[in-house]
């Protein structure tokens, strides 16, 4: 689908072009200035508004000193040297868990704003905070395959944390 649609702004792109072109073998100078304006506006709609809204990862994590993950992603990482476990959630910020502190975990996703989000929920040995959610948004989910790639990195996840935490398998 965005194949089309690139073909398509390609398509108005070079028709503004032929418009140009022609409008500058004209002899009406205002004519010229307006038909500038005009596919101005348009090429400019047709190219920067799209790079406005793209796909945009999530900004890399920033450890406390002395934690080095063996595995990392965007929202979790694992340091397999001192056992410690981060996670972060869009809610609730960021933290570093020990194998006794977690109690279970589970995935799901959700279709919202025509996007699947994959994630992992976690249960934590915490009063104020039990859950932790811990999205998988690398890639864009606008696709079915770009989906499937956030569900795999996933899947692989949960599998590595319920090994790690000694988890049976809840999912």
């Amino acid at each position: 689908m965005f194949l089309l649609l690139k073909l398509i702004r390609l398509a108005i792109t070079g028709i503004c072009g032929l418009v140009l072109f022609a409008s500058f073998r004209a002899d009406d100078f205002v004519g010229l200035i307006m038909t500038l304006v005009l596919v101005g506006f348009v090429l400019s709609i047709l190219w920067l508004v799209p790079m406005a809204f793209r796909h945009r990862p999530p900004r890399p994590p920033k450890f406390r000193d002395g934690f080095t993950p063996a595995v990392a992603h965007d929202n979790i990482a694992l340091d397999t040297g001192q056992n410690i476990l981060w996670i972060r959630d869009p809610v609730r910020g960021e933290r570093y868990l020990r194998a006794t502190e977690v109690m279970g975990a589970r995935t799901a996703h959700d279709w919202r704003n025509g996007t699947f989000r994959q994630r992992i929920e976690v249960r934590v040995n915490d009063v104020v905070n039990p859950q932790y959610i811990i999205l998988f948004e690398r890639h864009s989910d606008r696709w079915i395959n770009t989906s499937r790639i956030n569900g795999v990195e996933r899947d692989n996840w949960f599998d590595r944390l319920q090994v790690w935490a000694g988890l049976a398998s809840i999912k």
